[in-house]
């Protein structure tokens, strides 16, 4: 008897297994699944799990991670300069309608890859065209240098026009090369350097010349605040001299002697003059009082002071030959302490 029922056991648990295969399918977390019945689509599935279906229903899977693309080979273009050169580039999508993608590509897909497979290649026809458009209409430099990030952009957002049409985004576009073909290559670069030699020469020239007018204009200021130095140096100097004179002149007759402020001085680099006490100020001098009577002590120790700083300078150098009549006023102290002849 169990030998009989068993082959019926047999029989049931493969139906089971079949009718498990046919009416469910998993759906992961990475991916996105389309229900194909009799050739078209019934309906996307974007959640992740067990999912029933008819049995004669066929599930395409699409995958909903961040996908690649870079390019097979170099391309090669003319730039805004009409120069050749050869570009290499990747680019980042994501497919976000995933019934818009598979209506796009399922003709000529027999699975998810060659769907895969059939999304790609469009995606590289569209990034050569949008490399070309862009990149043609600025020159190497650009690319390489001044406005990379830019050209990127304006890329990505050409191929982000066309990709959209078929249910993908562009995440990011990147160049990874860009540079002259191997033929011209050698050429090119040799004109850059002889170009760059010559623009180094000039800038050099350029730097000359002007630190040869900065020279210029240092050595003028310089002339000029020297020639302003010596002036003030005089002016003070006369000052200096007038002042000392009124001093004199009070010592030697014994009054008292007042300095008296007559005018300022013209400013000088627009600043403002110095009293009467510094630099720059015309005086003049006047007894206080002119009937008052002398001193003659003050006088005198004027006198002899004087005579003291005049021997002082006429004999310091120890060699000194003065040829003076005995009784000259220069030698009234040499004899007589008290200046008596």
């Amino acid at each position: 008897m169990k030998s009989k029922s068993m082959p019926l056991f047999i029989a049931a648990g493969a139906l089971a297994l079949v009718l498990v295969q046919t009416c469910f399918f998993v759906v992961r977390e990475t991916e996105s699944a389309i229900v194909i019945e009799l050739g078209s689509p019934k309906g996307v599935v974007p959640t992740a799990g067990l999912h029933a279906k008819v049995p004669w229903a066929d599930v395409v899977k699409i995958d909903r991670r961040n996908l690649g693309y870079d390019l097979p080979n170099t391309i090669e273009f003319n730039d805004v300069n009409q120069e050749r050169i050869t570009v290499d580039a990747f680019a980042r999508y994501r497919i976000v309608e995933p019934l818009v993608y598979y209506q796009r590509f399922s003709a000529g897909a027999a699975d998810s890859a060659s769907l895969r497979r059939s999304g790609q290649e469009a995606i590289g026809r569209i990034m050569q065209n949008s490399l070309r458009q862009t990149l043609g209409e600025v020159s190497i430099d650009d690319i390489v240098t001044r406005q990379r990030a830019e050209l990127m952009k304006r890329i990505a957002s050409r191929m982000e026009d066309e990709a959209r049409k078929f249910g993908v985004e562009i995440i990011d576009v990147k160049i990874t090369q860009a540079d002259y073909p191997e033929d011209i290559a050698n050429t090119v670069y040799s004109q850059m350097s002889s170009a760059r030699t010559e623009e180094a020469e000039l800038i050099r020239s350029e730097g000359k010349r002007e630190n040869t007018r900065i020279q210029a204009e240092a050595n003028r200021r310089r002339a000029e605040i020297l020639a302003d130095a010596r002036r003030r140096s005089l002016e003070i100097q006369g000052q200096a001299d007038a002042t000392r004179n009124c001093i004199f002149a009070g010592a030697y007759d014994g009054r008292p002697v007042k300095i008296e402020e007559v005018k300022p001085a013209a400013p000088v680099d627009g600043q403002p003059p110095p009293k009467i006490t510094e630099l720059g100020t015309t005086v003049s001098c006047a007894f206080v009082d002119l009937n008052a009577p002398g001193d003659p002590e003050r006088a005198e120790f004027f006198a002899f002071y004087r005579s003291l700083q005049a021997y002082e300078e006429a004999l310091k150098k120890g060699d000194t030959t003065i040829l003076l009549s005995p009784d000259s006023e220069f030698f009234r102290y040499f004899n007589n302490l008290d200046g008596r002849r």
